[in-house]
């Protein structure tokens, strides 16, 4: 049966199998895999296996170059799954959004996912993932001009590798970092420290020629030997970097090393090589991927054109540069919106699976939820408006003159009055209203992120409705009076304050002439006369 399918279910784990093994080989099969495994999560509906297939999506767009749907999938799962022993898969994601925060210029937001991502993998030794972070970590310090910085994480990047059994993935590390510390130590004059990283380096390299040529490999060496003012291997060096950057169709992944070399032939004022380098990125990079390179680029085109007073040229760049910045505005707004829609969406998701829960715990005679079952509710809301600093309103009601009624009437038609009552909060209820019963006449309404006048306006829309219904039932006069606090959660609060405040509310309101509605928004507002 489809509501029985979980993580654990054969078709799960066959799936999950199958994406695994082409993760990082087939990125095209990856996604499709990824999608049907996702489809199968939401058409079965079990919650964890929806978002656990959500940040397996986010992944595979991710590695479709897709940052903008892999963003929006991984957001929408991880906060989930960081919360089970699904360790590695949390620092995948993690390190993913560590990335496309970093390539949107939102250096803080991506430090804390890299950060988050290093402790997750370092407290369950999932040393592979440590070290994949704190690489790219050492990266983002490095931009940020915290050199040492840089140099503790890339250390720290080695320091994984001991623990790492794949002997490729082990001497990437190993090799990449080394090239990088190579560089940093070039960048902050340390010679000796130089020397000896560039020796690991080449012994390394001695035992892997594999890496021989890679670029990050030939940059470090172009570094080192401008350093050593050996100019006859600095000449050598800058052509391999140049032949490898042609040879590559990945200016993406090789993002840093790109820019890095471009500086360098900034540096040697190398105008014509540059516009030929501007052009191959242009051709393999589309302008609308990696705004930042193509930001990049018109910027050192800016300033070429002003070293040699190109005055048309140069308005080109400029104009260009801006199209560049408007374009990286609205990537970043997007982004920004479809991350809020999306905690929105969560938020509406999570109260109304809430209240959905809630309402197979109901009150026999009013068929809303009961008192124990309102216990947990509160508490979940409460725990919930106070994380996300959401405005929380509970309103506290009861029946005027019931017991005249019960007198008069009977019992029976009492009984009637309160399923009526019910029925009419029953219409009220939403995604962001919850409604129970607290006993006898006494009803309690829960209003989640919801503003002062549009909670008085549901108020006022009982208070009528409660009217005309008893009229029809042959009781004229019936009236109600309704007690309601509504604020965000404040320190030392607890969520049983709220049910307090706003029982002393509707007191309040029953000694000041019943047959009326108070919202405070806290109990001492109680000493004014403010009614609504």
């Amino acid at each position: 049966m489809e509501e029985l399918r979980s993580k654990q279910s054969p078709e799960v784990v066959e799936l999950v199998k199958k994406i695994n093994n082409v993760r990082g080989t087939n990125p095209e099969k990856h996604l499709d895999l990824a999608c049907d495994l996702f489809d199968l999560a939401c058409e079965c509906g079990n919650e964890d296996l929806k978002n656990y297939a959500s940040c397996m999506l986010g992944d595979a767009c991710c590695k479709n170059g897709d940052f903008s749907q892999g963003l929006y999938y991984l957001s929408a799962g991880v906060q989930a799954v960081s919360k089970t022993d699904e360790y590695q898969l949390t620092c995948r994601c993690y390190n993913e959004l560590g990335i496309i925060f970093r390539s949107e210029s939102h250096f803080i937001t991506a430090e804390e996912y890299f950060i988050n991502c290093i402790e997750i993998a370092r407290a369950n030794r999932l040393y592979s993932d440590e070290a994949v972070a704190c690489s790219n970590f050492a990266s983002l310090c490095y931009e940020m001009d915290a050199a040492f910085q840089a140099l503790e994480y890339s250390y720290r990047a080695i320091e994984c590798c001991t623990f790492i059994e794949d002997e490729i993935l082990k001497n990437t590390f190993l090799i990449t970092n080394y090239a990088f510390i190579v560089k940093l130590y070039v960048e902050l004059g340390e010679s000796e420290k130089a020397n000896a990283s560039f020796v690991e380096m080449e012994n390394l390299i001695k035992e892997y020629p594999d890496f021989n040529d890679n670029l990050s490999v030939l940059l470090a060496r172009l570094y080192y030997f401008r350093f050593r003012k050996d100019d006859l291997n600095s000449r050598i060096f800058k052509q391999k970097c140049l032949d490898e950057f042609y040879g590559c169709d990945d200016c993406i992944l090789y993002f840093d090393e790109t820019k890095a070399l471009i500086s360098l032939m900034m540096d040697d004022n190398e105008y014509a090589e540059l516009e030929n380098m501007f052009e191959h990125i242009e051709k393999i990079v589309p302008k609308q991927e990696c705004v930042d390179l193509h930001l990049y680029i018109e910027n050192c085109r800016v300033i070429i054109y002003q070293t040699v007073d190109d005055e048309k040229k140069l308005a080109k760049s400029l104009s260009r540069y801006h199209l560049y910045s408007e374009q990286k505005n609205e990537d970043s707004k997007r982004s920004f919106i479809a991350t809020l829609r999306l905690r929105s969406e969560l938020a509406q998701e999570k109260t109304q699976n809430l209240f959905l829960l809630a309402a197979a715990e109901t009150d026999s005679l009013t068929g809303i939820a009961n008192r124990l079952k309102m216990n947990a509710v509160v508490d979940e809301l409460f725990e919930m408006a106070n994380k996300e600093q959401k405005l929380l309103g509970v309103e506290m009601m009861d029946v005027d003159y019931f017991k005249e009624v019960n007198d008069t009437y009977g019992h029976s038609k009492g009984d009637e009055l309160l399923v009526s009552l019910a029925n009419v909060l029953k219409k009220i209820t939403d995604n962001k209203i919850f409604v129970a019963r607290y006993g006898g006449d006494e009803f309690v309404i829960f209003y989640y992120d919801m503003t002062d006048a549009e909670i008085i306006e549901k108020a006022h829309l009982i208070k009528e409705s409660i009217k005309n219904t008893s009229e029809k039932m042959g009781l004229k006069g019936v009236s109600v009076s309704q007690g309601i606090v509504n604020h965000v959660p404040r320190p030392l609060n607890r969520a049983w304050d709220y049910l307090n405040a706003a029982d002393l509310t509707l007191y309040f309101v029953k000694n000041h002439g019943k047959d009326n509605v108070r919202l405070v928004h806290r109990a001492t507002d109680l000493e004014t006369q403010n009614w609504e």
